[in-house]
């Protein structure tokens, strides 16, 4: 796993808008085109992964299968890739597998040894843009859309679609955290799109 550092934030079309103006402003590039970027979350019955996130304890993890091209995760002619996001005190690894059997994980689950057995829950879709700005990494993430896999009576919704967009600042690990904020002077916020997901549908 690849340590890094990840900020966020959370906008508004209105935001969003003034934001794109500050990137050109501030010499940034566009650097690769956008895309549709699907990832299916798993959790265990309990949904431990996700109550950790909410109470903000660590370590912890996510876990999910991710795909391009399609906001539809079944219909995708994109290759799927396993990804495990562990979050520590300091920092946040990922690690990622495309040598999966998706059939197997999708039928069977995938076996954590912090949360057992963990079953595919909901689907989170949204189109990313890339920038470079000042040396570093800027995506932003809108038309964010959560979907229940399977019906079940804890959940009151199977479908919402998010109003927000997310900026996420992306850095390697030995990034000097002064020149982060100094030139990216931004109020940072928590946006996990999995607890909002769920959040959104337990509604």
């Amino acid at each position: 796993m690849i340590p890094r550092i990840e900020q966020k934030l959370e906008l508004n079309k209105h935001n969003y808008l003034d934001l794109l103006k500050w990137i050109t402003h501030n010499g940034g590039k566009v650097l690769y085109p956008e895309r549709t970027i699907c990832s299916r979350y798993f959790d265990n019955n309990n949904m431990q992964m996700y109550f950790d996130t909410v109470e903000g304890l660590i370590p912890r993890k996510k876990i999910r299968i991710r795909t391009y091209g399609s906001d539809d995760f079944i219909s995708s002619n994109s290759q799927y890739s396993l990804e495990i996001k562990l979050s520590n005190e300091h920092c946040r690894f990922k690690e990622t597998n495309s040598n999966i059997n998706l059939g197997s994980l999708l039928k069977n689950g995938y076996f954590d040894n912090l949360y057992g057995i963990c079953k595919q829950l909901i689907d989170v879709s949204y189109v990313r843009e890339y920038f470079l700005v000042k040396n570093i990494r800027v995506t932003i993430d809108k038309e964010i859309k959560y979907r229940l896999i399977n019906l079940n009576n804890n959940f009151k919704k199977s479908f919402f679609e998010d109003q927000s967009y997310v900026l996420e600042i992306k850095a390697d690990i030995d990034t000097n955290l002064s020149y982060l904020l100094n030139n990216f002077d931004f109020p940072r916020s928590r946006f996990s799109k999995y607890e909002r997901a769920l959040d959104s549908l337990l509604k």
